[in-house]
């Protein structure tokens, strides 16, 4: 009770409040005056990057690196010299998530700066010839499986040896091999698969081992995370790179996307001189904080 007519008695104090107020005046005064130099400071400092770092830690259940960290200083300037930016260009107007916001509005607005005419033939072949990894086929392969499930059999490995053995070298009926084995949750025949298509099925060991197994014959056993198996490869189409005809629509929204990135660095880049950046972080302040190594992956 006495703590309660303490607290009401310091809450209505007028001195209080007034030492609250310069406070916080001081604190913003020191956050956004100006350097000597002109320009606006930004102080990037223990707390903002421990308030970074306890985020981080909360959504990937471990310390950044150091490199992760430096990506997080930078990411903590780069949104306030955009939020600064915006704020001076009054686009915080009526809106309640501001910085998240502002930066953007600012993008939006550096996207309709950036608006080009459409690419000529050359300016695509350029982009074709210089991007053009990113418009390849991986190699495909067509095969059928016989399976067989190490729950219902206590020797599978060696079943599947023998019945591959005892195999036609043409591929038979898809209901006779299914007969021969047990029952697949998934398809026993695959068509024009990549290895990511089957690894996400099967697992990589069984892609990477598929990719290199010989056409128009039985092999194995293979094994997958299901179990044990024999495969017959159909068919296998290498890896193509496809023409710039078949890709143009994928062309055009890739030139324009990377147009619109490189003009947005620019204007970051441009903005940012106008203010004065200063990291202020001690080491102790991260120690035990961060991972001296990058995790496996």
């Amino acid at each position: 009770m006495l703590h309660s007519l303490i607290l009401k008695k310091l809450i209505a104090n007028p001195l209080l409040h007034f030492l609250l107020i310069g406070a916080g005046l001081f604190t913003l005064y020191q956050i956004v005056s100006p350097s000597d130099n002109g320009k606006d400071i930004i102080v990037i400092d223990d707390d903002i990057v421990n308030r970074s770092l306890i985020i981080f830690e909360k959504e990937w259940g471990r310390p950044p690196t150091r490199e992760e960290l430096d990506g997080l200083i930078a990411r903590q300037v780069k949104q306030e010299v955009l939020y600064r930016q915006a704020l001076k260009m009054n686009l915080d107007h009526n809106d309640e998530l501001i910085k998240r916001r502002m930066e953007q509005k600012l993008n939006f607005i550096t996207n309709d700066l950036a608006t080009m005419d459409e690419p000529t033939n050359a300016q695509l072949e350029e982009y074709y010839s210089e991007h053009q990894s990113k418009y390849i086929i991986a190699q495909r392969v067509s095969y059928i499986h016989i399976y067989f499930n190490p729950d219902k059999r206590s020797r599978a490995k060696e079943d599947a040896e023998r019945i591959l053995n005892s195999l036609p070298v043409e591929a038979p009926n898809i209901r006779y091999l299914e007969s021969l084995g047990d029952p697949f949750p998934f398809l026993s025949e695959v068509r024009r698969a990549d290895q990511a298509e089957i690894a996400s099925q099967m697992g990589d060991a069984f892609a990477a081992s598929v990719l290199n197994l010989p056409t128009h014959q039985w092999s194995g056993p293979v094994l997958s995370g299901y179990g044990t198996h024999l495969v017959y490869i159909l068919e296998k189409l290498p890896e193509e790179t496809l023409p710039l005809a078949a890709v143009k629509e994928d062309l055009m929204r890739d030139y324009t996307y990377d147009v619109y990135q490189d003009y947005n660095n620019k204007i970051y880049e441009d903005f940012k001189k106008q203010y004065d950046i200063r990291i202020q972080i001690t080491e102790r302040s991260l120690s035990g904080k961060i991972v001296a190594e990058s995790p496996a992956k």
